[in-house]
């Protein structure tokens, strides 16, 4: 079982190792804003995971605030974006998507 979790720590690390690439890269606002939100889902699975493994359940607590942390920066990205659209729509000159 350990062995397991393990593993699949192993593929979360990779797959975050990924994500962060495409966080990097972007090309555009909407792409780095799911890059933030799967990297949040990636370290909350880590998190979780690293807890099963090594058998501390205080780790989640560390959890729970960085879920309610992730949720609340997409909440703001969201918001922000949310603007950018509405500047782009009414005609004023701004940062494009």
């Amino acid at each position: 079982m350990i062995t397991l979790l393990l593993v699949v720590e192993l593929i979360l690390i990779l797959s975050l190792l990924l994500v962060i690439v495409r966080l990097v890269r972007g090309p555009s606002l909407v792409d780095r804003a799911v890059a933030s939100d799967q990297l949040a889902l990636r370290v909350i699975a880590l998190i979780a995971v690293h807890a099963m493994v090594s058998d501390q359940p205080f780790l989640i607590d560390l959890l729970i605030v960085t879920a309610v942390v992730g949720f609340l920066s997409m909440a703001v990205i969201g918001i922000y974006i949310e603007r950018i659209v509405r500047r782009h729509r009414d005609g004023e000159v701004g940062e494009h998507l």
